[in-house]
């Protein structure tokens, strides 16, 4: 299915990102300022989940998938992995008679169109990429009455989860802020060789049991193997630090290089971490996702720099811990009303396609 299929079935459409949160650089001079993000939701025709053959290569690019993840392993030297995912993306997709239509992307722009179904159980899990959409109220391009009618029953997918799929973002953001200060700070000199560990140039451990045998913990080894299973897997640490280094070096985007040189690690990530933390606090005090940011020239002042990472660091513990005051004190639900969404769905899906399910 393509992006344009998928526009036909659109129920929802807005703009996201900094546009949304009111963070976005505005354009100055030669600077077209930040990009539009579009997201969207559309409900999958019928026969998509009948389609034996294609259901499950309907927008998930699962052969485009299966290529990066080639060019992954080959970065890694792990050529016969890379010839496995080539192969795997020669295959006809084999469907499965499920509704696996998920996302659909408009090659070459930022714009993603996500089917119902997956969409539901992803604001489910209180997802704050995704729950945003129940309450922007602004900068909204396509909007029917069947997506009104999901937005009027919003409070059905709000609950205490959103303590942990918060701060799960933004722990990532953090450990992400954290390894790319390191490459900054103190970089890979060079490639690490098995000679520095002191092995031998082909490795003892047989291929296809070495990721089994490196994952046991050291005290489940004899100590006749155990040095050479420690030295075995100090080199995999240091050619993953290496090969994870030589991507982050080459992909990232020559503006946001600058901006780490610069200010000694990454403002938008930073912003991220902030942003999130404080959604997170806002929605357990008060019930509500505030997606036009209230403190948004706050946020912006961290994107030009303002605030040193040391600030940064202080700030998300101290609203870490004011979250676990507020999980335990919140009026909102243990978890989402799981039986409501999908009465919900089921309702919608009747009388969508013109069919009696239940």
């Amino acid at each position: 299915m393509t992006y344009d299929d998928a526009m036909k079935h659109c129920i929802f459409r807005y703009v996201s990102g900094s546009h949304a949160y009111g963070t976005n650089r505005p354009p100055c001079g030669n600077d077209p300022g930040s990009d539009e993000d579009i997201r969207g939701v559309f409900i999958a025709p019928i026969n998509a989940a009948f389609d034996l053959f294609h259901s499950a290569g309907l927008g998930g690019g699962s052969a485009e998938t299966r290529l990066k993840t080639a060019l992954e392993n080959l970065e890694k030297y792990d050529c016969n992995a890379a010839v496995e995912n080539i192969k795997a993306a020669m295959e006809p997709d084999i469907g499965d008679l499920g509704m696996s239509v998920r996302t659909v992307h408009h090659p070459g722009k930022d714009e993603e169109l996500h089917e119902l179904r997956n969409f539901l159980k992803l604001i489910a899990q209180n997802n704050p990429n995704t729950i945003e959409a129940l309450y922007i109220d602004r900068l909204i391009k396509q909007e029917t009455d069947v997506w009104k009618r999901i937005k009027a029953k919003r409070d059905l997918f709000l609950s205490k989860k959103v303590r942990w799929t918060f701060s799960g973002f933004v722990y990532s953001q953090a450990k992400r802020i954290e390894t790319h200060r390191a490459y900054l700070l103190n970089p890979p000199t060079h490639k690490p060789t098995r000679e520095e560990f002191e092995l031998e140039q082909e490795t003892l451990i047989a291929k296809e049991n070495k990721n089994a045998i490196l994952s046991i913990p050291d005290k489940w080894i004899t100590e006749g193997v155990k040095d050479y299973i420690r030295r075995e897997k100090k080199y995999k640490d240091a050619m993953d630090s290496w090969v994870a280094y030589q991507k982050w070096d080459k992909e990232r985007n020559p503006a946001r290089k600058e901006m780490e040189r610069k200010y000694g690690y990454d403002c938008k990530f930073a912003v991220h971490l902030v942003r999130l933390s404080r959604m997170s606090k806002e929605i357990l005090r008060d019930g509500v996702v505030n997606v036009y940011r209230p403190d948004r020239e706050e946020l912006k002042s961290i994107v030009r720099g303002e605030w040193k990472y040391e600030e940064i660091v202080a700030l998300t513990k101290t609203l870490d811990q004011e979250l676990d005051v507020l999980y335990k004190a919140s009026k909102l639900r243990d978890k989402p009303d799981f039986k409501g969404i999908s009465d919900l769905y089921v309702s919608i899906c009747e009388e969508h396609y013109g069919i009696k399910i239940k």
